[in-house]
């Protein structure tokens, strides 16, 4: 099962959490990278990596790469849009959405290139600004609904 995650983005500045959009929302922008001994995945999800760099979050505007390695195969996706709640393409037919839920939390929705979600997330940054704590809900055709945490670390 091949499973990209729209995980995650978190802060900017090391200091902690840093306000985009005058000071509404906290910006994702840096590099975030998977904590796996933090991470929990159900059996058969062989995710070993994520990394996670976003080039720009003015609270408006969200911009980044991901690189999810899982069975040992590395896969880049990027994302170029916004959060408006409007499905935008990233590859595969596949489209994502990001809307803020809070100032320090957002919300995404993935759908397949038929329209249908595959998964549904909502990533919180912490007080500090240095992790990320993403919660899933993915959708496989044909089987019932997975669950899992994921944890990133601010690397820069």
């Amino acid at each position: 099962m091949r499973m990209v995650l729209a995980t995650a983005m978190a802060l900017a500045l090391a200091g902690g959490a840093q306000a985009a959009d005058g000071g509404k929302f906290v910006s994702f922008q840096g590099l975030w990278r998977l904590n796996v001994a933090e991470t929990r995945y159900p059996a058969g999800i062989a995710i070993t990596g994520n990394d996670m760099n976003v080039t720009k979050d003015d609270g408006a505007v969200l911009q980044y790469s991901e690189t999810v390695t899982m069975d040992g195969k590395a896969t880049t996706q990027t994302f170029d849009g916004a959060y408006d709640g409007k499905p935008r393409p990233i590859d595969q037919g596949q489209t994502l959405a990001f809307r803020h839920i809070s100032a320090t939390t957002y919300g995404a929705v993935r759908h397949n290139a038929d329209g249908k979600v595959t998964e549904r997330s909502a990533c919180a940054i912490s007080a500090d600004g240095k992790k990320m704590t993403c919660r899933v809900s993915a959708y496989p055709p044909g089987a019932k609904p997975v669950k899992f945490i994921e944890v990133f670390d601010k690397a820069e």
